[in-house]
C-alpha cells in the first residue's frame, strides 16, 4: 500500500515537473503608448487626498515565448477619447509594437484585462490576433450593460461592435472563470472587479510576474492596501483582497505590474517607449 502511494506521488510530481518544463520562459516588455498628465490620485487610489495629482501613462504589455506574441491589452485609437481626456505623446498601438520588434500582423493573441476604452480599443488593429476575454465580461458588455439599469461607463460602443465582429470571424476565445491556464505557464485570474468581470495574468518563470492592469492602477494601491476604482463601491474589499493575492502569486510586490504607473519605466531597463520587465 505504501509503495503504491509513493508511486502515485512520484507520478504526480513527475507530471508537475513535466508541465513546468513544457512552459516556455517568456519575456515581457511594457509598451508606453501615451502619457496622461495631471491625473487625480483619488480617482485611482480610493481614499487618497482629493487635491493630489500624478502623471500616469497608458500602456500595454507584450509577452513573447513558445512561438506566440501575446499582447496583454491593446490600447486605443478612437477619436472621441482624445477630446474627453488629456492624452499626450500618443503612438497608435499597431505602430508602438513595431518598437518592440513585432509587426501588427505577427501578434498572435490579445488578452483583454477589461473592456474599458483604453484597454480594448486596439483589438481591430491586429488582423490575425485571437482575442481572449472573460466570458462574463463579454456577455455583460455585449448585452446587459446597454439595457435599462446596465452600467457601461468607459465602454466604447465601437469597441463592442469590433469585439462582436471579431467573434463572428472566429477569433474570440472566452475565459471561463478564475485560475485558468490560457497558455502554457500563463494563467488568468478574476475577482478584482475593476469592471464587471476584469482579469489579470500571472506569467510563470524564474521569477514569475503578475500583470495587474487596472485591477491595481498604481504600486501605491498595493503599498497602502487601497482599492483601485471598481465596478461598484461594494467591490472595494474584494479588490484589496485580490491585490494581496497578486503579491502572493508574484512572490514580491515589485513583480506586480500596475496598469497606469509610470514607475514601471523607471524600475525596469528602458529604451524609449519600451521597458524590459522580464
Amino acid at each position: 500500500m505504501i509503495r503504491r502511494l509513493l508511486l502515485v506521488l512520484s507520478l504526480v510530481s513527475a507530471a508537475g515537473m513535466s508541465a513546468a518544463a513544457s512552459a516556455p520562459e517568456y519575456s515581457i516588455v511594457a509598451i508606453r503608448i501615451a502619457d496622461s498628465p495631471g491625473d487625480r490620485v483619488a480617482e485611482m487610489v480610493m481614499g487618497a487626498p482629493q487635491d493630489e495629482k500624478i502623471d500616469s501613462i497608458y500602456a500595454m504589455w507584450l509577452i513573447r515565448g513558445g512561438g506566440r506574441n501575446i499582447l496583454f491589452d491593446s490600447g486605443f485609437h478612437r477619436e472621441r477619447w482624445f477630446k474627453e481626456w488629456t492624452i499626450k505623446d500618443y503612438l497608435r498601438p499597431d505602430e508602438a509594437v513595431k518598437l518592440a520588434g513585432v509587426k501588427p500582423e505577427e501578434i498572435t493573441d490579445i488578452v483583454i484585462s477589461h473592456a474599458h476604452w483604453d484597454h480594448i480599443g486596439g483589438i481591430d488593429l491586429f488582423p490575425k490576433a485571437t482575442v481572449w476575454i472573460q466570458k462574463e465580461e463579454f456577455r455583460y458588455y455585449t448585452g446587459e450593460a446597454w439595457q435599462a439599469g446596465g452600467e457601461h461607463g468607459g465602454i466604447d460602443p465601437e469597441d463592442v461592435q469590433a469585439l462582436v465582429r471579431i467573434n463572428t470571424e472566429g477569433r474570440v476565445r472566452v475565459v471561463d472563470g478564475d485560475d485558468v491556464e490560457i497558455f502554457p505557464g500563463i494563467r488568468a485570474y478574476t475577482g478584482a472587479r475593476h469592471t464587471f468581470a476584469s482579469q489579470y495574468l500571472r506569467v510563470d518563470g524564474n521569477p514569475p510576474f503578475v500583470l495587474a492592469s487596472d485591477n491595481s492602477y498604481l504600486w501605491r494601491n498595493l503599498q497602502e492596501r487601497k482599492a483601485s476604482a471598481t465596478f461598484s463601491e461594494a467591490d472595494h474589499a474584494a479588490n484589496i483582497k485580490n491585490q494581496a493575492r497578486m503579491i502572493e502569486l508574484a512572490g514580491s510586490i515589485d513583480r506586480v505590474i500596475p496598469g497606469h504607473d509610470a514607475l514601471q519605466f523607471q524600475k525596469f531597463p528602458k529604451q524609449g517607449r519600451i521597458a524590459k520587465i522580464k
